[in-house]
């Protein structure tokens, strides 16, 4: 030991002994003060839990109180109801009387029966009947203003406390109250607490009693600490200098005691200085064989104990340690021990490790590239290679063992080695090295790079450039065949310029029949917007004079045939007229000269409008037309438009409902959008119809055989005039189960580039 250690140490022991004299100090100064403390302590501890304890307690039997009280007065409630609805004559005194008599387990306490008024009916307490249940239950809780939404709830009551509860009745349209007293709920838990306040008391009384052996023992012992302590911390002194530690393991007992310096080095608070064989196992490594076994079988024969092993220090890692260790004998028959001290092997460990690690990187950082990699001495045998290597050169493993010649190894190849430098003619070499290619006898073609090692050998990397070499003749051989396809695309590309003249004259001639069937269309649109209003002139005189003819304003006809023939001319022309209207209009949307005028618009006012235009058709066929407005929801539209969209959607539904059917409109809004929906309960649209309904003058199969009048253009302004606004129209339906119109119209109306791109979409 040198000299400054030897200084240190000095220090150290005189730092101890400082220390020990304080310790016995302490201990002296200790007993005069420690019992009272702690009994102290204790006694308010014991207190504090026990009162939190009672508070607990009092709160879940409160709890569970209310709880019962809740529950009692729900099923009587419940009870009375069912009583007052099987005998509604019954007076609800009576009702009250046999619910009681029925359910005598839920009667907690005094029940009261109140009217809609709030005024106490019935009661089985001592209450005047006629007072308000406000009255009976006090001025200041919430039971009679929320009833079953307050629960059960502690109110004061009578002469003191009770849990009261008020359910509504339906019958009656009055009210039940319950108030269960208290104390009959609390009475057996104060008994209880009672006998715990006792039980506390004596718990004090047996701690002050321990504190005061407590005192009296470590009094007797303090004489022994400072002697004690000056030995250990010699002996611990030199422990630590030498990463020591001292084992006694008592075999019969179980029982280890290390010494300070052991639990230094594992990094373990030391405690009281032993541990048990549980807690050695523990820490030792799982993969070892176990020390216990170890020392019974030392035990066994009365050897020696010498070997090393792994134990987990207090943060996770392993501490490598050498053991040696005898077995002794007691001074007492059959008590023996084994004796021995440890010694840190972490840092010869360690440095071993890193060594095999820097070894086992070195190879797989060498296995891992893609090269070929072989490394030979200064007597040319060799020392490492890779898999690589190996397999390029099919080498048979027992060939690649280390200290092979580098003859040995060119002999085991089946593809043989490639040459070296001076055997290949296109090798560059130079004194530190050389690049060159070589073909080997499997075929492959391999780039060798060659260096030479201080020592006098060799390294060798080499890269398998075969696929270049195929590359290079695949090129020969695209050139060829590029040459050939240059010479098959000139061909090509005078057909394809043969070919496009006949495309332009297709496409002219296809843009002239376009301007045909265009100008085709436009004259359509003329022709029937002209017989429309051609049409209009004479039909309406026919149904202003069919209308004076039929109220007889200039004089009686004469006969009642007379005046079913002006009604059916009337009928007639009217229908006319709104086929010829529809045709103009269909015309006219068609031809795009309609504009929508936007406004605010509120989807129930438009559902209503729409469905006072169908009202005397419905009340006709006996329907029930049901409007479901959820919230009130607004858009931007056009007003006529949309009640005329809704009015045929209706129209609909009404004529193909059966007598006494029911038809259901109403609107609903999400996001960005308002949905309104008409659902009929009438005998529905085939599958196979439905892509055809909403075509001009297209209709459904089963209508046309019904008999159904319709010019089927309702349907069709009603979906032109839907997408105008940039909305959608859907049926859905199948047969014998009605039909669901589903219209979606944007709250806000699309931009004229919107609608065109969703039109292209």
């Amino acid at each position: 030991m040198t000299r400054a250690n030897a200084a240190l140490g000095e220090s150290r022991l005189a730092s101890t002994r400082r220390d020990g004299r304080g310790l016995v100090s302490a201990l002296e100064a200790w007993p005069s003060f420690a019992s009272p403390l702690a009994f102290a302590l204790l006694l308010i501890a014991l207190s504090g839990l026990t009162a939190d304890h009672l508070k607990s307690e009092r709160r879940g039997v409160l709890f569970e109180a209310e709880r019962l009280v809740d529950l009692s007065a729900t099923a009587l409630a419940h009870r009375l109801d069912a009583e007052m609805r099987a005998s509604p004559a019954e007076a609800p005194e009576q009702a009250f009387a046999h619910v009681l008599n029925d359910a005598p387990e839920l009667h907690l306490g005094p029940l009261f029966l109140a009217n809609a008024q709030g005024t106490i009916v019935a009661g089985d307490a001592p209450v005047e009947i006629g007072r308000t249940l406000t009255d009976a239950l006090g001025p200041n809780q919430p039971l009679t203003t929320f009833a079953d939404s307050a629960g059960a709830m502690l109110i004061p009551f009578a002469d003191g406390e009770a849990i009261a509860a008020v359910r509504k009745l339906q019958g009656l349209g009055g009210a039940l109250a319950m108030a269960a007293p208290a104390q009959d709920l609390f009475g057996p838990r104060r008994r209880a607490a009672l006998g715990e306040s006792v039980l506390a008391a004596a718990t004090c009384l047996l701690a002050a009693g321990a504190a005061g052996a407590i005192a009296l023992n470590r009094l007797r012992a303090r004489q022994r600490v400072e002697a004690e302590f000056m030995e250990r911390a010699q002996v611990d002194l030199a422990l630590d200098f030498g990463r020591c530690g001292l084992w006694i393991w008592d075999l019969e007992r179980g029982a280890i005691e290390w010494s300070p310096s052991m639990f230094a080095m594992l990094g373990i608070p030391r405690g009281r200085g032993r541990v048990s064989v549980a807690d050695l196992e523990k820490l030792q490594h799982p993969d070892e064989e176990s020390l216990v076994g170890r020392v019974a079988a030392a035990a066994a024969v009365g050897g020696a104990i010498e070997g090393e092993f792994r134990l987990r220090r207090f943060d996770g890692s392993w501490l490598w340690l050498r053991q040696r260790a005898q077995i002794i004998e007691g001074p007492r028959v059959g008590r023996r021990r084994l004796v021995g001290a440890v010694v840190d092997l972490s840092d010869e460990r360690k440095a071993a490790e890193a060594t095999a690690k820097a070894d086992q990187r070195l190879r797989e950082a060498i296995e891992s590239i893609s090269e070929a990699f072989v490394l030979f001495d200064a007597d040319n045998r060799l020392l490492m290679c890779n898999s690589k290597f190996q397999l390029l050169h099919d080498l048979p493993p027992d060939s690649v063992r280390p200290g092979a010649t580098h003859a040995s190894v060119l002999a085991a190849g089946c593809g043989a080695l490639a040459p070296r430098p001076a055997e290949s003619p296109n090798g560059r070499a130079s004194a530190d090295g050389a690049v060159y290619e070589a073909r080997l006898k499997n075929g492959r073609w391999l780039q060798i790079s060659e260096r030479h090692t201080r020592d006098g050998g060799f390294v060798s990397v080499g890269t398998d450039i075969t696929s270049l070499k195929e590359h290079e003749d695949q090129l020969l051989k695209s050139e060829q065949l590029l040459l050939s396809t240059v010479t098959q695309l000139r061909q090509s590309r005078r057909s394809l310029e043969a070919q496009a003249q006949q495309l332009a004259d297709l496409a002219e001639r296809y843009h002239e029949q376009k301007a045909q069937a265009e100008a085709a269309n436009r004259a359509k649109a003329e022709f029937l917007a002209n017989m429309s209003h051609e049409l209009r002139t004479p039909l309406n005189h026919i149904i202003g004079f069919s209308e004076l003819m039929q109220a007889e304003s200039f004089g009686p006809l004469g006969s009642e045939k007379y005046r079913d023939y002006a009604t059916d001319i009337f009928t007639s022309g009217r229908y006319l007229h709104n086929v010829v209207s529809d045709i103009l209009d269909m015309s006219s949307l068609e031809a795009g000269r309609v504009r929508l005028t936007y406004s605010e618009v509120s989807a129930e006012g438009a559902i209503r409008a729409a469905a006072r235009t169908i009202e005397d058709t419905a009340a006709a066929k006996r329907l029930s037309v049901s409007i479901e407005i959820a919230v009130e929801a607004t858009l931007q539209a056009d007003p006529n438009a949309l009640e005329r969209i809704l009015t045929t959607l209706l129209r609909n539904a009404v004529k193909y409902a059966p007598e006494e059917g029911e038809v259901v409109v109403g609107a609903q809004a999400f996001h960005n959008n308002v949905y309104f929906y008409v659902e009929d309960n009438g005998p529905g649209i085939p599958t196979a119809d439905l892509p055809r309904i909403g075509k001009p003058f297209e209709q459904a199969e089963q209508v046309l055989a019904n008999g159904m009048k319709g010019s089927g253009l309702g349907l069709a302004i009603a979906t032109s005039l839907v997408e105008l606004h940039g909305g959608s129209l859907r049926l859905e339906s199948k047969p014998g189960e009605g039909v669901l119109a589903l219209l979606s119209l944007p709250k806000v109306p699309p931009t004229p580039r919107a609608m065109a791109l969703a039109a292209v979409a």
